[in-house]
C-alpha cells in the first residue's frame, strides 16, 4: 500500500507539475536590506540609535553592477522547496521541487504538503517585505508604502529629537549652531531677496524672501524626517522665477497670481513622488554624483565670497583715478578686504582652537564653538570704529510690509494672492483655464528642481561617514514640502525654498563631533565621532530669522563684506572629505611616492586614478558653466544636468572597459 500510494504521489507531482531540468542551488540576495547596508529595523528603536543609517545605498557596492548573491545549501531528504526563477522560465520556474524519500513521503503525507507550506526554502515573488523593515531608499510596492515606513522610523524618535538638544552635554553646541546658522541663513535671505526684486521688478522681494525662509524652516522642524536640512532660496529656483516671470509678462498674466497655480501643480507632483516611493529612485547615485554637487555648492560659496570683495574695487570707478574721491573709496576697498579675510581666518583659528593646549577645555570648546559668531561680532565692530570710511552694510527692510504694490499705485498688496482676484501687482488680468493648465509644464521642472536639490542635500547629509544614528525619511520631506511649503509659498506670494545644500551641511558639521586617528597606512584621518540629531537648532535658527524682521536697526550694522567672509569659510569647510577634492590635490603631486595613502590611492593604479578624476571634474565644469550662463532658458537645465549624471557615470566607463575595471570603479565610488 505504501508503495503504490508513493508512485501515485510521484506520478500526479510529474504530470501536474512539470519538472524543468536540474536547476543551480537555490541563491538569495546577499543584503538583508537592498539600498541600505547598515540599517536597522524600526522595530529596534535601540539598534537604531546605536547603528549608523547610511545614506540610502550600499557604500560598498556598484549600484550599476548585478546585485551579488550567494548560494543556500540544499534541503536535507525529507523537506521541500519552491524555486522562483523571476518568470524566466514560465510555469516551469514556479514548480514545486519535491526532495527526499518517497516512503517516507507517504507514511506522513498530511505532513509533507504542511512542511511545504511552513518550509524556510520557500521564496514566492508576491511576497512583500512588512513596511517597518524598509530601508530608507527601497521601493516597498505598496500605495505609500514608503511614506508610511519613513513614519514607523522616525516617529518613535520623535521626543528625543527634542530632548537630544539638552541632554549630554550637548546644550553649548546647539546654541552656538543657532547663532552660527542665523548669520549665515540671513545674509544669503537678504542677497537672493534682492535678486527676486531686480529680477520680477519687485513682484517678490527681501521681505518675502526672509518671510519664506522663516516660515519653512518652522513648519519643517516639526514636521520633517531629516531636520539637519535647512530650506531657503536657491541659484536654480531664482533662475526658474525669472523664466516665469518673463512667460507672464510676455503672455500679459499676472505673475503672483499664475505662481498660485504653478505652487498647486508643483505640491501635486510633489505629492505623488512622495506616494509612490520615487524617491527610492536617487539610490542609484553614488559617491560620484554626490560630491560633484557638493563640491559644486561650495565653489559657488567661495567664488561668491571672492566676488564681493573684489567687487570693492570694480564698483567705484574713482579708486586708481586721481578724484577727491579716491582715497577715500582705496580705503573702502583696503578696509573692507581686510574685514572680509580676517573674518576667515578668525573662524577658521577658533575652528582649530580645541587641538590646543592654551587656557581649559571648557574655554578652548566655547572659542570653537562660538567662534564664527564671535568673528561676526568682533569685525562689525571693528567697522563701526571706522564709519567714517562707509564700507558698504547689510540692507535691510524699514518695515514689514509686500513689497509689491497694486498696479504701480503706490499701495501695497495684501499678503494673500487670490488667484481670481480682479486687483494685481502687475495690472494684468488673473489666469484663464487655458493658462491655468499651462503652468503644468514649469510646474513639473519646479518639482524636479526641488525633489533632486530635497533628495541630494539629504543623501549628502546622510552619508555613511557622518555617522548618523536616526536614518532619513526622504518620502516624508517631499511629502511635507508638497502639502505644507509650496501652497503656502503660493498663495502668500513668496518665493519657493529648496534644501539650501552648503547651508544644510554647516548646519551638520556645526553639531558634529570629530577626532584624529591614524588609519593602517598611518595616515592621519578625522572620523566623525558623534552627531546632535535633533530639531531644536533648526527651529531656533529660523525663529531669530524671523525676529529679524524687527531688528534692521541693528542688523544693517553688519558689513557685507564680513558675512562674506562667514561664506568662505562655509564653503571651505565643506570640502574636507570630498574625495573629489583630495584627487585634485594629487595632481600638484608629481612623486607618486609621497602621495597620501587613502584606501583609493592603494587599490588603484594611477592612470585610472587621474582619469577618474578627470572624468568627474569635466562634469563638475559643465555644472558650473550652466550656473554662469546669463541666460536663465538655459540655466534652467542645471537640475536636468544633475539628474543625468548617474546615467553618464553608468555609460562612460562601459564605453571605455579598459580603463576603469570594476574594482577600480568600488573603490574610487563606493
Amino acid at each position: 500500500t505504501d508503495q503504490i500510494f508513493a508512485r501515485v504521489c510521484r506520478s500526479t507531482l510529474t504530470f501536474a507539475l512539470p519538472m524543468p531540468a536540474p536547476a543551480p542551488p537555490f541563491v538569495e540576495p546577499a543584503t538583508a536590506y537592498p539600498g541600505d547596508d547598515n540599517y536597522s529595523s524600526v522595530n529596534h528603536v535601540a539598534d537604531a540609535l546605536v547603528t549608523p543609517a547610511t545614506a540610502g545605498h550600499d557604500a560598498d557596492c556598484d549600484p550599476f553592477e548585478e546585485e551579488s548573491v550567494r548560494a543556500v545549501p540544499a534541503p536535507a531528504v525529507g523537506e521541500a522547496r519552491v524555486e522562483d526563477d523571476g518568470g524566466e522560465a514560465g510555469e516551469a520556474g514556479k514548480s514545486s521541487t519535491v526532495l527526499g524519500d518517497t516512503a517516507n513521503m507517504s507514511r506522513n503525507s498530511s505532513g509533507f504538503f504542511q512542511g511545504i507550506k511552513s518550509s524556510k526554502y520557500i521564496r514566492s515573488s508576491k511576497e512583500k517585505k512588512p513596511i517597518s523593515e524598509l530601508a530608507p531608499l527601497e521601493f516597498s510596492g505598496r500605495f505609500a508604502g514608503g511614506l508610511r515606513a519613513d513614519l514607523l522610523r522616525r516617529v518613535p524618535l520623535y521626543v528625543s529629537d527634542w530632548t537630544e538638544a539638552f541632554t549630554g552635554g550637548n546644550c553649548m553646541k546647539t546654541t552656538a549652531s543657532i547663532c552660527f546658522l542665523f548669520f549665515a541663513c540671513l545674509s544669503p535671505a537678504v542677497t537672493f531677496g534682492a535678486a527676486f526684486a531686480d529680477a520680477t521688478d519687485n513682484q517678490l522681494g527681501v521681505i518675502e524672501t526672509i518671510i519664506s525662509s522663516g516660515m519653512s524652516g518652522l513648519i519643517y522642524s516639526f514636521l520633517s524626517g531629516q531636520p539637519l536640512c535647512i530650506l531657503g532660496a536657491t541659484g536654480p529656483e531664482l533662475a526658474f522665477t525669472v523664466v516665469f516671470y518673463e512667460i507672464c509678462q510676455s503672455m500679459e498674466v499676472d505673475f503672483l497670481a499664475a505662481r498660485v497655480w504653478q505652487a498647486l501643480w508643483c505640491s501635486l507632483f510633489t505629492i505623488l513622488v512622495a506616494l509612490f516611493d520615487l524617491s527610492a529612485c536617487m539610490k542609484v547615485c553614488t559617491r560620484f554624483t554626490e560630491e560633484i554637487f557638493s563640491f559644486l555648492i561650495s565653489i559657488i560659496f567661495i567664488v561668491g565670497a571672492f566676488t564681493t570683495l573684489i567687487k570693492l574695487y570694480l564698483a567705484d570707478p574713482d579708486v586708481e583715478g586721481d578724484d577727491p574721491a579716491a582715497p577715500a573709496n582705496r580705503a573702502k576697498a583696503f578696509l573692507g578686504t581686510l574685514l572680509g579675510l580676517f573674518t576667515y581666518f578668525t573662524a577658521m583659528w577658533c575652528r582649530a582652537f580645541p587641538k590646543r593646549n592654551e587656557t581649559t577645555p571648557l574655554v578652548r570648546k566655547l572659542i570653537a564653538n562660538y567662534g564664527v559668531t564671535l568673528s561676526i561680532l568682533l569685525y562689525s565692530g571693528i567697522n563701526y570704529g571706522f564709519r567714517d570710511v562707509d564700507v558698504p552694510c547689510l540692507d535691510m527692510p524699514d518695515e514689514i510690509v509686500p513689497t509689491a504694490t497694486l498696479n504701480g499705485t503706490g499701495e501695497s498688496r495684501g499678503w494673500f494672492v487670490n488667484p481670481f482676484g480682479d486687483e494685481t501687482a502687475s495690472g494684468y488680468d488673473t489666469p484663464g483655464v487655458g493658462f491655468i493648465f499651462f503652468t503644468a509644464v514649469p510646474a513639473l521642472g519646479l518639482a524636479v528642481l526641488g525633489y533632486l536639490d530635497q533628495n541630494l542635500t539629504t543623501l549628502l547629509i546622510n552619508r555613511k561617514d557622518h555617522n548618523l544614528k536616526k536614518g532619513g525619511a526622504y518620502h516624508l520631506d517631499l511629502f511635507v514640502c508638497g502639502i505644507f511649503i509650496y501652497p503656502i509659498c503660493g498663495f502668500f506670494g513668496l518665493p519657493f525654498t529648496h534644501a539650501a545644500t552648503v547651508r544644510s551641511m554647516s548646519h551638520l558639521m556645526s553639531l558634529m563631533t570629530r577626532e584624529d586617528s591614524k588609519n593602517e597606512h598611518g595616515q592621519t584621518v578625522s572620523k566623525v565621532t558623534n552627531v546632535v540629531e535633533q530639531r531644536v537648532t533648526h527651529l531656533g535658527i529660523h525663529c531669530l530669522l524671523l525676529a529679524a524682521l524687527g531688528l534692521s536697526a541693528v542688523l544693517t550694522k553688519i558689513p557685507k563684506v564680513v558675512l562674506a567672509g562667514v561664506f568662505l569659510y562655509m564653503g571651505v569647510t565643506a570640502l574636507p572629505g570630498v574625495q573629489l577634492y583630495e584627487r585634485l590635490w594629487l595632481w600638484l603631486i608629481w612623486d607618486p611616492k609621497k602621495y597620501p595613502q587613502y584606501d583609493y590611492v592603494t587599490q588603484v593604479a594611477r592612470k585610472p586614478l587621474h582619469l577618474f578624476t578627470l572624468f568627474q571634474f569635466s562634469c563638475l565644469a559643465v555644472l558650473y558653466a550652466l550656473t554662469k550662463v546669463p541666460n536663465p532658458y538655459i540655466s534652467v537645465i542645471f537640475p536636468f544636468f544633475i539628474a543625468f549624471l548617474p546615467l553618464i557615470r553608468k555609460l562612460v566607463p562601459k564605453c571605455f572597459p579598459s580603463v576603469w575595471s570594476k574594482e577600480d570603479l568600488k573603490a574610487l565610488d563606493k
